[in-house]
């Protein structure tokens, strides 16, 4: 994969636990992984399905990592990073999943000449199908880029962005999967108020969901394209999109998306 030949990852929690499974699932060529975290069950699990080297402290972790993944949460970031930087080497490329930290307060905090580069994943990374986006820093290079977007394509799909699109990301994917459960629990309770078995409403509603996506990537036709072709004129599809717009369910989703990227810029600046 590359010429860095440790993975260093602090924090072993289950987006972190997603990387590492998803690594090993593409065969990955980093000969040593080394972790910590806080909660020993973690680091533990992780040794255990990976074969990751537990250590002592995450300055243990950076001096020895090549590649460091900082999966901890964003309060805890200037800490960790007070705690490491005598330890982590210059030329080490570390990679912050931590939401709303900029790379420029990554890189203030570390040694002259460590490559800094953000993602922002969802949590569909956790069953392979993520959408992750990369961002590098100001001493990363292209080639740090193609590396961390390398290791999120394994799981899901992973994109390059500019740092300044990082607020809209999180306030479209970040959050999107949240946005999407709400439309599902809506479709199955809708479901069942009409008579149908739970389990029956939800299991449809699931398919439907999934196979509704499955048209959009495999057509590549505009959403409007699909839906037309689902809207007989004077049929039950059109009586039921009449009543969501009327519902404002479209205005709904850009105040939705509005907010949390306002809410992202905020908790951006502290």
């Amino acid at each position: 994969m590359n010429s860095r030949q440790n993975l260093g990852v602090i924090g072993c929690g289950r987006m972190a636990y997603a990387l590492l499974a998803g690594l090993t699932r593409s065969g990955h060529q980093f000969a040593r992984l080394v972790g910590s975290d806080v909660d020993a069950a973690r680091t533990e699990l992780c040794a255990r399905d990976f074969g990751m080297q537990v250590a002592a402290s995450n300055a243990e972790v950076a001096g020895s990592a090549d590649v460091l993944v900082l999966a901890v949460k964003p309060a805890q970031v200037p800490l960790v990073l007070d705690d490491i930087r005598d330890r982590v080497r210059p030329g080490t490329l570390l990679v912050s999943i931590a939401a709303g930290v900029a790379t420029s307060d990554i890189e203030r905090r570390l040694p002259a000449g460590v490559a800094v580069v953000r993602v922002m994943p969802n949590t569909p990374c956790l069953v392979g199908e993520g959408a992750s986006a990369v961002a590098r820093g100001a001493s990363a290079s292209a080639a740090d880029e193609g590396l961390v977007l390398q290791m999120f394509a394994a799981l899901g799909q992973a994109v390059a962005v500019p740092e300044s699109a990082m607020d809209a990301v999180t306030a479209l994917s970040g959050s999107g999967p949240a946005y999407v459960y709400l439309v599902a629990e809506a479709m199955v309770d809708a479901g069942v108020e009409v008579g149908l078995p739970r389990d029956l409403a939800r299991a449809l509603a699931l398919q439907t969901l999934k196979g509704s996506v499955a048209m959009l990537q495999t057509t590549g036709e505009h959403p409007a394209v699909l839906r037309e072709q689902v809207t007989s004129p004077g049929g039950t599809t059109i009586a039921g999109l009449r009543q969501l717009e009327e519902g404002g369910l479209r205005a709904a989703f850009f105040r939705a998306v509005r907010s949390a990227y306002q809410r992202s810029i905020e908790l951006g600046r502290g």
